[in-house]
């Protein structure tokens, strides 16, 4: 019967697809999940090592392509096809050691590691260097023929390229796939320790699983090369593990490779948990929307209407009372003033569940919601001009600028006896500029400091914090007497541009 050695040799060409295919497999997968948004710190350095798996899936297969091409192309095309397969090799690694330290600094923090993410680049920049030299200073030397498909007139290339790619694998293997290779795992081992109270268990242990698969690919992909003219590749390589354990070193790196695939794809199922987690979210907020509003109308619509009915009843009460008995009289005028203001505290209360029941991230239906409670809880005419494009905030800023149009129209409610507000909002391409006036009292602005005792001034002071979170520039310009006037520019981001085929101005009475 054959030996396992004469097995594996016989179908060497399974091996060396299968071994191409687990790491294109790994990279495409990992792709496809780099493709979605996701804000855990594992989900940024994920392109890397699917740069890095379907990189080196093509240099794995060029084993299989170049032998088969050398017998129709030239020698020096086959030269050639070999010392850009020694660059894929190298580039495959320094793509992994990326992975290691993008990992480490996202999930650890640890300070060094931003200051060492040009260190793949230099790695590789060391290696080719270091490769040439090596080479130079060896001389000649006949490789093995390696993991190579032996067809065509490889042997005849091989030998041409000389001691050029035994140095390169050993070189590449020792200074870019082990360092690489043994950073993934530690970044693994950290980010399944950080996720470790919130992830499934198949999660928690996919990352682990996939951590000691790369500390073990660290041994087989990093330390053991084709035989070189150095030690300790003259001693340990490639030849000397299948003397040892009559099995190629391909199949255990194909094994390898294998594990970490599926213990990869194990792990990525944390962002599908965090996309149930969104969804959940979103939920939760739709529901907390909807009971806002109907305690906003059954506040409006039972309690507030109550209290308007009891003042009427006081208020006849109050008319069939003898002029002359004062005292019955003014309690009744002290009830209707403290029912009054009950229904203004009520009514503010409406206007705060509103606005925070808002969860749009358009600013001109943050403008338009929030001004809204002011046409329904006053008199108060309201004329709304909305111009240029439409784009979408992010959450952080859509917040903010709700909170600040909140802050302004309360402002309007409770200091400025206007009878007219005018609003205008207008996006660009990069900037938008909101404008809120009103033809109120006004005040003097030179009274007016951050932090005073007065509402007007507490509410000054909380939208000019606001706007300093915006990156906003924001202008108030006012006079005893001749209204307010508040002016907002602010950044907008560029992803959140939407097109708007309407450029006339849109006007609301």
């Amino acid at each position: 019967m054959p030996g396992l050695a004469e097995i594996f040799e016989t179908n060497r060409i399974i091996v060396l697809t299968v071994y191409g295919e687990v790491f294109f497999v790994l990279g495409l997968a990992v792709a496809l999940q780099s493709l979605k948004r996701s804000a855990l710190p594992l989900a940024r350095p994920l392109p890397w090592l699917a740069a890095f798996g379907i990189v080196h899936g093509f240099h794995e297969w060029g084993y299989l392509f170049i032998p088969v091409q050398s017998v129709y192309l030239p020698l020096q095309a086959t030269e050639l096809l070999l010392v850009v397969q020694l660059l894929m090799k190298g580039l495959s690694y320094a793509l992994l050691l990326q992975f290691g330290v993008e990992l480490l600094a996202a999930v650890t923090r640890l300070p060094i590691l931003g200051r060492l993410r040009l260190l793949p680049a230099a790695a590789l920049l060391a290696w080719g260097g270091a490769m040439l030299v090596v080479a130079t200073a060896v001389g000649p030397y006949q490789p093995a023929s390696g993991p190579w498909l032996q067809d065509g007139r490889i042997d005849e290339a091989l030998a041409a390229v000389g001691t050029v790619l035994p140095v390169g694998d050993a070189l590449a293997r020792w200074m870019l796939a082990l360092p690489g290779a043994a950073l993934a795992a530690w970044g693994l081992l950290a980010s399944a320790r950080a996720v470790a109270a919130v992830a499934r268990p198949p999660v928690v242990a996919g990352l682990r699983a996939a951590a000691i698969a790369f500390g073990i690919y660290a041994v087989v992909g990093g330390v053991i090369s084709q035989p070189a003219p150095f030690a300790p590749a003259s001693v340990l390589n490639s030849v000397s593990v299948m003397d040892a354990l009559g099995i190629p070193i391909e199949v255990i790196r194909s094994a390898t490779g294998l594990v970490i695939v599926v213990a990869i794809l194990l792990a990525l199922d944390l962002f599908e948990q965090e996309t149930d987690r969104v969804l959940a979210e979103a939920r939760r907020r739709e529901l907390l929307v909807r009971e806002r509003e109907r305690i906003g109308r059954d506040l409006h619509d039972g309690i507030i209407q109550s209290i308007y009915a009891a003042g009427l009843h006081l208020e006849e009460a109050s008319a069939s009372i003898d002029p002359a008995d004062e005292g019955p009289r003014a309690r009744i005028l002290t009830v209707l003033e403290e029912l009054e203001r009950i229904s203004g505290d009520i009514r503010r209360m409406i206007f705060d569940l509103r606005s925070a029941s808002l969860e749009t991230l358009d600013p001109e239906e943050i403008v338009r919601g929030v001004a809204d409670e002011l046409r329904a809880n006053t008199l108060v005419g309201l004329d709304i001009r909305v111009s240029g494009g439409r784009t979408t905030l992010n959450h952080g800023q859509a917040e903010e600028l709700r909170q600040l149009v909140h802050e302004a129209f309360s402002n309007v409610l409770r200091h400025a006896h206007a009878s007219h507000v005018a609003v205008r909002l207008n996006a660009t391409r990069r900037r938008l500029s909101l404008e809120i006036s009103d033809d109120g009292a006004g005040f003097e602005l030179s009274r007016s400091v951050d932090g005073g005792a007065d509402g007007r001034s507490q509410g000054l002071a909380n939208m000019r914090r606001r706007a300093q979170l915006l990156g906003a520039d924001l202008q108030i310009r006012s006079a005893s007497g001749q209204g307010t006037s508040l002016s907002l520019t602010m950044p907008i981001p560029a992803v959140g541009r939407r097109n708007d085929s309407s450029s006339q101005p849109r006007r609301e009475g």
